[in-house]
C-alpha cells in the first residue's frame, strides 16, 4: 500500500495515532485535503506542514506573504477558468518558464493542459490547500467557504503572535521538527529581492530535475492507491506514460475485438481514439497478448490488424513496441501499448509491470 501524508507525519513523530484517526474522520465529514484537516484541528502548524511537504516532494513551497503579493500582470498569464479548474496560480515568469503554485503538483494532465494553452514550460510549486484557496479568492474571485475563512483567520492570528514573540526572543525549531524536516531540502519562496528568488529557484529546479523520475513514478503509485474508478486509473497511467514514451495507449478487450480507450502521442491526447476497434480474429500483436496473457516486445509484423493498430496511434510504425496485459480474475481486460522514449523498452518492463499490478488491485 502506498504511504500517505498522514503516514509520513506519524512516522516522523509530528502527529500521534489519535490525531491521525481524528484527522481522517474530519476529512470524511468536511472534505478538503488532509493537510487542511490537520491545520484546522491544530495538530500541525501551517509552516511545519508546508516545509514537510516541500522536503518529501522535493519541491519548493511558497510562503503566504509571497503568495498574496503577486503582481496583476503575472496573474493575467492564467485565465480564471483555467486557474479555478486546476487550482493553479502563476507566481513568477522567467522567459518561457512559468512557476505555478498548484493544488496537486503531480497532476500531469493539468501541467500538460496549462502548458499547451499558455505556451509556457510549467514549473510546479506547492502551498497548503487553505492558502491556495485564499489566493484563488483574492485573484480570481473564487467564493471561499466559511470553513476556510475561519481557518485562515485563526492561523493568521497565531502567526502574528508567533512573529511578535520571535521579534522579542527568537525561538529555535522544536527538536521533532528539526529531525523530521531535512533543512537542506527546504526552499521558501519569500518576498525578497528578485535575483535572490531566482537563484533559489534554480537550485531547487536542479535538485528537482535530478529526482523527478523517482518523484513522478512514486507519485503515480500513491495516486493510484487513491483512485476511485477505472477512468481515473487509466487517466493516471496514460498521463504519466505520455511524458515517458513517444506513444502510449490503453485498449479494452471485449469479445473478439480490442477497443481504443485512452491514448497519447507526443504528450498530447489522441483524438477519436475511443472510436478505434481492431478485430482479434486474425494475426496481430494485440491478439498474441490477449491469447497468451503475456507481454510482447519487438517490431510489429506486417499484418492488416497491426496496420490498423499503427494507424490508430497516428501512423509511422515504430522500430519496437511493448505491449502488456492487465489481467483481472484470470481474464485480459486491457492491453497497454508503449513505444519510443529515452530508455530501452526492455528496461522499463519491471516498472510498467508494477504499475499494471497496482492498477489491477
Amino acid at each position: 500500500m502506498a504511504i500517505t501524508l498522514l503516514d509520513m507525519l506519524k512516522n516522523a513523530g509530528l502527529i500521534t495515532r489519535e490525531q491521525f484517526d481524528e484527522a481522517l474522520r474530519n476529512r470524511v465529514l468536511y472534505g478538503g485535503k488532509i493537510g487542511t484537516s490537520l491545520i484546522e484541528l491544530g495538530f500541525v502548524r501551517e509552516d511545519v506542514l508546508a516545509r514537510f511537504l516541500s522536503s518529501k516532494l522535493a519541491l519548493p513551497y511558497v510562503h503566504p506573504d509571497r503568495l498574496l503579493a503577486i503582481p496583476p500582470e503575472t496573474i493575467s498569464l492564467i485565465p480564471r477558468e483555467l486557474a479555478l479548474k486546476y487550482g493553479a496560480i502563476p507566481i513568477h515568469r522567467e522567459q518561457k518558464r512559468l512557476y505555478l503554485v498548484m493544488a496537486d503538483p503531480a497532476d500531469l494532465k493539468a501541467i500538460d493542459d496549462i502548458s499547451f494553452i499558455t505556451g509556457f514550460i510549467i514549473k510546479p510549486l506547492i502551498a497548503p490547500e487553505v492558502r491556495l484557496i485564499q489566493a484563488l479568492g483574492k485573484y480570481y474571485n473564487f467564493e471561499i467557504d466559511r470553513r476556510y475563512e475561519q481557518i485562515i483567520e485563526r492561523i493568521d492570528r497565531e502567526r502574528h503572535l508567533q512573529e511578535a514573540a520571535a521579534a522579542q526572543a527568537p525561538a529555535s525549531p522544536t527538536p521533532e521538527a528539526e529531525e523530521a524536516i531535512p533543512e537542506a531540502e527546504i526552499v521558501d519562496f519569500i518576498p525578497e529581492a528578485l535575483d535572490e528568488e531566482l537563484e533559489e529557484a534554480e537550485v531547487v529546479e536542479a535538485e528537482w530535475v535530478a529526482r523527478i523520475g523517482h518523484f513522478t513514478i512514486d507519485t503515480v503509485s500513491r495516486t493510484l492507491a487513491l483512485a476511485e474508478d477505472r477512468e481515473e486509473i487509466a487517466g493516471i497511467i496514460i498521463d504519466y506514460l505520455g511524458q515517458e514514451f513517444d506513444r502510449a495507449a490503453f485498449f479494452v478487450i471485449r469479445g473478439d475485438a480490442a477497443f481504443g480507450w485512452k491514448g497519447m502521442r507526443g504528450g498530447l491526447e489522441l483524438r477519436d481514439f475511443d472510436k478505434v476497434a481492431i478485430p482479434l480474429g486474425s494475426s496481430s500483436v494485440l491478439k498474441t497478448v490477449a491469447d497468451g496473457k503475456s507481454y510482447y516486445l519487438g517490431a510489429l509484423p506486417q499484418t492488416p490488424q497491426n496496420a490498423m493498430l499503427v494507424d490508430s496511434l497516428g501512423g509511422e510504425a515504430p522500430s519496437a513496441a511493448l505491449l502488456m496485459p492487465l489481467v483481472i480474475t484470470g481474464r485480459v481486460v486491457n492491453i497497454l501499448y508503449v513505444d519510443g522514449g529515452k530508455r530501452d523498452l526492455g528496461e522499463r518492463f519491471a516498472e510498467l509491470h508494477r504499475l499494471l499490478t497496482k492498477a489491477a488491485l
